[in-house]
């Protein structure tokens, strides 16, 4: 992407016709370690560090822009000690990583510029670029967004924030957007190769695309505002061995109860899935299916002793891929978790029902409207062991797969409510027994 002006000669020329939407200037000093702002040679109030938190959300969310460290308001180059010049570069990328939410480092372009002053001695200048946040709306932390109208930095109405966050929104839904702080070499390449071939019907090697543009095509990548290479988020859930590792709470959590509630002195068991999101698919459906803690009835008859499930192991499958697959990745730190009880199994998701949908259109059959509509797509490439069927199909009826399958096995109807920012499925056994490993007769 091309830098706002490349040259010292036009950087020179922006100067001399004064602060304008793009363009703001900075006089530092230090006393000691500690940098200082000036305005009309007097330090500014408040700490540096503030300050350059508000400037810098300022640019991004507006159409980006250049600070310039060293130059006073009206124009005056008088540069920034040489010797302490690292130390300056290095508090601007503090403040962005630690002073903003979200962190904005990715956005910034360093340049060293020698300028001439007014009388034509050189000076020591810092340039820097901030580019327009494609993705986010930045804001100093505890603080509301600021945005730059002609040479001033306003913090913004709520209307304001309210646009911002849609017109950001609608730019790139939150699953295909760059995962800033992970690199395209945690994609695993036998992962991605063994998807495509079954997807396209022909080896990787054969592709008639390049790779970079292939992952990039297939929104597995994305660029950031500089123009760097990242790994989305569908592309880290889909084909990197550790995506909780960038997007914290991307796994599976399940907490076995003796208890009709959960109750940490009668917690039997529990179990940690990670791994790509197919992954912790089948290995929470396989712990369903197998584990012991999943009650099974048993009955005695004239044909001797019959099994009689307490759960559809297809409907348990239906509620994990859903939660799995329409959770809300935006809310970081909180996992999909799975609580057994002798009388049920609760499944709960981050985040709430998309849009204006509710849980009795989906008990009606209404259409559901998906929140991450990429992911749900390759997972109709994906076959379940279970059914040999497609874990996704386009026709979206799976939760009214989940509603038959209990009620087949003789089960009441399952209950989805919204808890907070969580939803949560009860499916409950069709025969409960007294304990959570046990078995009845």
């Amino acid at each position: 992407m091309g830098l706002m002006y490349g040259t010292a000669e036009e950087l020179l020329r922006e100067i001399e016709a004064g602060e304008d939407s793009f363009l703001d200037f900075k006089e530092v000093a230090y006393e000691g370690r500690q940098l200082r702002l000036l305005r009309g040679g007097r330090p500014v109030q408040g700490r540096a560090s503030a300050g350059v938190a508000k400037d810098l959300c300022c640019f991004a969310n507006s159409e980006g822009g250049v600070l310039v460290f060293g130059v006073r308001d009206d124009g005056e180059r008088i540069g920034v000690d040489q010797d302490r010049m690292d130390d300056l570069q290095q508090l601007l990328v503090n403040v962005a990583q630690n002073n903003v939410e979200p962190p904005l480092g990715h956005l910034l372009l360093f340049d060293r510029v020698w300028l001439p002053d007014r009388n034509g001695v050189r000076r020591l200048c810092l340039k820097l670029e901030i580019k327009k946040a494609l993705y986010n709306v930045h804001a100093p932390c505890g603080r509301r967004p600021y945005w730059r109208i002609a040479d001033q930095c306003h913090e913004m109405t709520l209307e304001q924030q309210a646009r911002a966050f849609e017109r950001r929104g609608q730019m790139s839904p939150f699953e295909e957007r760059p995962v800033f702080n992970a690199s395209p070499e945690v994609l695993e390449e036998a992962t991605f190769a063994k998807y495509y071939a079954q997807r396209y019907g022909h080896p990787l090697s054969e592709a008639h695309v390049a790779r970079q543009q292939l992952l990039r095509n297939l929104r597995i990548t994305a660029q950031d505002e500089s123009g760097a290479e990242h790994p989305t988020v569908l592309g880290l859930l889909l084909f990197a061995e550790e995506p909780d590792r960038f997007l914290p709470g991307a796994y599976v959590d399940i907490a076995v109860y003796d208890a009709p509630e959960p109750d940490a002195d009668r917690q039997v068991d529990a179990k940690t899935f990670r791994g790509t999101l197919i992954e912790q698919i089948v290995r929470t459906v396989d712990y369903l299916g197998s584990s012991p803690w999943v009650p099974t009835a048993a009955r005695k008859d004239g044909h001797g002793r019959r099994d009689l499930p307490s759960y559809s192991l297809r409907a348990l499958q239906e509620a994990v891929v859903n939660a799995l697959v329409h959770r809300d990745y935006s809310i970081a730190g909180s996992q999909v978790r799975v609580f057994l009880f002798p009388d049920r199994i609760v499944v709960a998701s981050p985040g709430r029902l998309p849009n204006t949908l509710t849980p009795e259109d989906l008990y009606a059959g209404c259409q559901p409207v998906r929140r991450n509509q990429m992911l749900a797509g390759f997972l109709r490439d994906y076959t379940s062991p279970l059914t040999q069927r497609a874990y996704m199909e386009a026709r979206g009826e799976g939760f009214l797969t989940l509603l038959r399958e209990c009620r087949e096995i003789g089960a009441r109807r399952p209950e989805l409510t919204t808890v907070g920012d969580s939803l949560r499925l009860e499916i409950f056994a069709a025969r409960p027994v007294t304990s959570a490993a046990g078995s009845g007769s």
